[in-house]
């Protein structure tokens, strides 16, 4: 009998060159389109190497663990990297010291050189050191033949891949060229190439086989845009990882899958920059919510995944715990208000790391447009800072109620307290109810000044006089009296009348009763309970994310995750103090399906406050 625990390793199946070549079609698509030649050319040049290479490593993984780790990661690295120095190496000039009809003839074949050492250039240093067996343990000769002719002669159907531990190898780069490419090379890219590019010069084939080696090489040129070009695809891959996006488990782990929808519907064009909901500036990547979590549901059905979130509520809690948004600058709920195009504000999630949904992006392409965040745009926006400052500075405008039409004007009796400088008078003021005109006056001044870049005190200097004081006493003139906001005041008043006073600050976490505050860790979690509160007293009798039931108040998923930004701590720590309603055949689970509104044919996933929570909150 099979022992189930611990798991047996899988393995790995046989995937032929048709299979890999179609799972990285989007690339050849580019490869072609750069390469801009004949169908029989291409097919000849660029296909029938990377058919040979296919069927040579078929889906081997490139490390263990670490970058390209995964099923057919070996000839995914081999052939990013060789599209993108292909490309890179036409911006570069390989022959410049030649006459005009040497560099015709060569220059093409030092492109076509970058391409051939990219794509053999990842490989030396993985298949010197893996070991490839099948179930029975017979090993791969790997100088011998290539893995799928190798499995198809051993009647082999998946293969097993261990890494013998070396010491002196930890810590060093594990992918890259070693002495063992140089012995398949003519295998992979077949003599008609070699020989065209030694028809050029017979330096070609000789720099060719030191790149691929790891020899130090005359061909400085072509190595450093290989080198270059290498360093972009780790970046690329270290931002795509699965590891990224935590440990990965026995289980449902969907992160790296959600990261590859958007990343698949940025490459699509479906997500172009600063078209909703895909929002880019200098500061990075954000995305619109939730119509960028519908939009993500929407891709992961049509790809077909198994166990794939249908709420963007949900998805967003997936993101967050997964370290996918950037939540330490927002709300309560992790998002931002950005500003699109037409100047709408929308909710968004800011994305960690933009590389890994958007390869192409560069910071410094949007330095020169416009911050689509509100924070930035009210920051850049002169006028909008004038206000600020005259707004902070100026005096509180009297309230309705509290009106020249409402009260009489007062008499030339009496004391008088000045709101604007807080000095008390003993003479009447001329009251208006009409603000300031000179407050007016400044607020335009200051705004028309700051955008044309001339001073406040340049602009209004000429008609500006002095206005008599009391050195000695610091008070006002008495000719001047108070400003049109002074308020009267009884001349047997107390002192403490006489001061301003504020109203004392309301708390959402006075709604919480005193008990269970103390039950309570921590005063954001208390205070978070009272937005609760006071959310669920003021709902609608129709309301389609709360509702009463027979085991207590159901609240949504989706209303939580929009004023509470981390809900599994704040859900357990309220439960800690036996707020939260679990059904007795699963204790641990917290999250129950509630059809809301009652009668709802579609349940959805809310938290339930136990009826002694109820008793006790008072819902």
């Amino acid at each position: 009998m099979k022992n189930i625990y611990p798991p047996d390793d899988p393995g790995l199946p046989i995937r032929d060159a048709e299979y890999l070549l179609n799972g990285n079609s989007q690339i050849l698509g580019r490869l072609k389109l750069h390469a801009a030649t004949s169908e029989a050319h291409f097919d000849h040049r660029f296909i029938k190497p990377l058919e040979r290479l296919a069927e040579h490593i078929s889906a081997l993984p490139a490390t263990s663990s670490g970058l390209f780790s995964g099923e057919g990661g070996l000839f995914c690295a081999s052939i990013e990297l060789a599209f993108l120095s292909f490309q890179a190496s036409d911006g570069r000039i390989f022959t410049g010291a030649e006459s005009v009809e040497r560099r015709h003839k060569l220059e093409p074949r030092w492109r076509y050189f970058c391409f051939a050492a990219a794509l053999l250039y990842p490989l030396g240093k993985p298949l010197g050191r893996m070991i490839v067996t099948n179930a029975r343990g017979e090993a791969w000769q790997k100088h011998h033949q290539s893995l799928v002719k190798w499995t198809l002669a051993s009647d082999t159907d998946r293969i097993y891949v261990s890494w013998p531990e070396d010491k002196a190898e930890q810590g060093q780069i594990q992918i890259g060229p070693s002495p063992y490419t140089a012995s398949i090379l003519h295998k992979i890219l077949g003599p008609d190439n070699l020989a065209w590019l030694e028809d050029g010069s017979t330096h070609l084939t000789r720099d060719l086989f030191e790149v691929v080696s790891g020899a130090d090489t005359s061909a400085r040129i072509a190595r450093d845009v290989i080198a270059t070009m290498w360093q972009k695809v780790r970046t690329r891959e270290e931002a795509r990882m699965p590891e990224n996006y935590g440990r990965l488990t026995i289980g449902t782990h969907l992160t790296p899958y959600l990261v590859g929808a958007m990343r698949a519907m940025v490459d699509a064009g479906t997500w172009v920059p600063n078209g909703l909901p895909f929002i880019v500036d200098a500061t990075g990547l954000y995305l619109v919510w939730p119509q960028a979590g519908h939009e993500i549901v929407k891709q992961g059905k049509i790809d077909g995944h198994e166990g794939w979130p249908s709420s963007p509520s949900v998805l967003a809690e997936l993101l967050k715990a997964a370290g996918i948004f950037d939540t330490a600058r927002g709300d309560d709920s992790g998002q931002v208000e950005v500003v699109d195009v037409e100047g709408n504000l929308h909710p968004a999630f800011k994305l960690k790391n933009p590389f890994a949904v958007m390869e192409s992006y560069d910071p410094a392409d949007y330095k020169k447009s416009p911050p689509k965040t509100l924070v930035a745009v009210l920051a850049a926006d002169p006028i909008a800072a004038v206000e600020r400052r005259v707004a902070q500075a100026a005096p509180p405008l009297m309230p309705p109620a509290a009106s020249a039409e409402a009260a009489p004007p007062p008499s030339g009796k009496g004391k008088f307290v000045d709101q604007e400088s807080g000095e008390i008078f003993n003479h009447g003021p001329a009251v208006s109810s009409a603000p300031a005109p000179h407050l007016a006056k400044r607020v335009e001044d200051e705004a028309r000044n700051s955008v044309h870049g001339t001073s406040h005190q340049d602009a209004v200097a000429p008609t500006v006089t002095a206005e008599p004081s009391d050195s000695k006493t610091g008070n006002r003139d008495a000719s001047r009296g108070p400003s049109a906001n002074a308020m009267s005041v009884p001349d047997s008043a107390p002192d403490d009348q006489l001061r301003v006073k504020e109203a004392p600050e309301i708390k959402f976490s006075d709604l919480v009763p005193e008990e269970i505050r103390r039950e309570m860790k921590t005063p954001l979690s208390v205070e978070l309970l009272g937005k609760v509160i006071k959310t669920w007293r003021e709902r609608g009798e129709d309301s389609t994310t709360m509702r009463m039931t027979d085991n207590g108040a159901a609240i949504s998923f989706e209303l939580l995750s929009s004023m509470i930004r981390n809900i599994p701590d704040w859900v357990n720590e309220i439960a800690v103090a036996g707020l939260v309603y679990t059904a007795p055949a699963t204790p641990g689970l917290k999250i129950m399906k509630v059809a809301i509104p009652e009668g709802s044919s579609k349940p959805r996933e809310a938290i339930v406050i136990s009826r002694y929570g109820c008793k006790k909150l008072g819902l």
